[in-house]
């Protein structure tokens, strides 16, 4: 068995991802309830922006989430008039969520708040330190995730022991 100095564990890189991971959410989460959004709903507003109109569960299905909880994450969007729910033209059992141009406008400046935050954390690191950091993390997060762009989901948990 091997055992591992207490200074050790100070510097574990799991430990300090995961303390790291705390601050930096609690960083984001401050920005984007600067800018009146859950971290949820910035990322379901960056979906809608990304990929265009998207079915209500196949919304669901991106963000990893049931329907029922998806549903409580649009419905402060719409009555914010940031995301509509439309009847699928081709399928009426079906509601298309599209971003709003007010969607957009505040989908920006919820993006600016997160990128000062992200300039804040990762200031000591050089711009090709910083590139490098994002490629090794995306490597960690295909590897739990089987390549699921969506970090940290339950999903994330279910991979097959190796």
């Amino acid at each position: 068995m091997t055992t591992v100095p207490a200074a050790g564990h100070r510097d574990s890189p799991g430990l300090m991802f995961a303390l790291l991971g705390n601050e930096t959410m609690r960083r984001l989460r401050d920005a984007h309830t600067a800018n009146d959004l859950t971290p949820r709903q910035f990322q379901i507003l960056g979906l809608l922006h990304d990929r265009g109109p998207l079915g209500q569960t196949d919304l669901a299905t991106a963000v990893d989430t049931a329907a029922s909880i998806l549903v409580t994450q649009l419905n402060p969007l719409e009555a914010a008039g940031l995301v509509s729910r439309d009847r699928d033209p081709h399928d009426r059992r079906r509601h298309v969520v599209l971003l709003t141009a007010l969607g957009r406008e505040r989908l920006e400046k919820a993006a600016a708040a997160q990128q000062a935050v992200e300039d804040d954390v990762f200031q000591a690191l050089t711009p090709a330190q910083r590139a490098q950091l994002t490629r090794l993390l995306i490597l960690v997060r295909d590897d739990l995730t089987g390549g699921h762009e969506q970090c940290g989901t339950p999903a994330s948990l279910d991979r097959e022991t190796r």
